[in-house]
């Protein structure tokens, strides 16, 4: 494998790496919802307290992240089969990503282990910097164009339109705003963006750049 390639697939490595942990944060960092309710006021907009809201989002999150749970049923908002059919899609999705979050950290240890010992850590920071320009641009879409990229993102993962929710038949919709989605892809892409910044500090501070 050339230099070049090994390096750019490693550095491609960190950012899974990073992406993942970030994802599997927003996913378990359930006061992130909280703070939701409080911003757009969902509590008078259900008519549902907070409590209530938090309780039904902790069921939501139990189901997703628990391969042993293989039923939702949240206490105060019922569901569709159609619903239900796409929070299995969601859970199966978020079990990739729990995978992709281990195997990345063992490979970026041990990569970066790899790459010390050699003295070669310096020829991370190009492709490093690449990644980390190329994140950016997306962060200034993903603020400009949300919606669309929103629309694309359900459209490259999920090959059915159950993830079109009817407020009626699926009434957990009305307290998942889009703007909490924004909320938590910005969080993601931005620890991206910090992580690859500190990396590249790092490596700048060993390789005494």
């Amino acid at each position: 494998m050339s230099t070049t390639i090994k390096r750019w697939s490693f550095s491609i490595v960190l950012a899974l790496f990073l992406l993942s942990t970030a994802i599997t944060f927003v996913i378990f960092f359930e006061p992130l919802f909280r703070g939701v309710i409080l911003l757009f006021g969902l509590e008078q907009h259900s008519g549902i307290s907070t409590a209530k809201l938090m309780e039904n989002y902790h069921v939501l999150i139990s189901y997703l992240t628990r391969p042993w749970i293989k039923e939702l049923v949240m206490p105060d908002f019922p569901s569709s089969p159609q619903g239900l059919f796409h929070f299995e899609e969601v859970k199966r999705l978020f079990m990739i990503n729990f995978v992709i979050a281990v195997i990345s950290t063992i490979v970026s240890f041990v990569g970066i282990k790899g790459f010390k010992k050699e003295r070669k850590l310096f020829l991370l920071l190009t492709p490093l910097k690449g990644i980390l320009y190329a994140t950016l641009l997306f962060v200034v879409c993903l603020v400009s164009f949300f919606d669309v990229i929103f629309v694309k993102f359900h459209e490259l993962f999920f090959h059915n339109s159950a993830w079109i929710f009817d407020p009626k038949l699926d009434p957990i919709i009305e307290v998942l705003p889009e703007e909490f989605f924004m909320i938590c892809f910005l969080i993601v892409f931005l620890w991206l963006v910090f992580g690859i910044m500190g990396i590249r500090r790092w490596i700048r501070k060993q390789e005494h750049l």
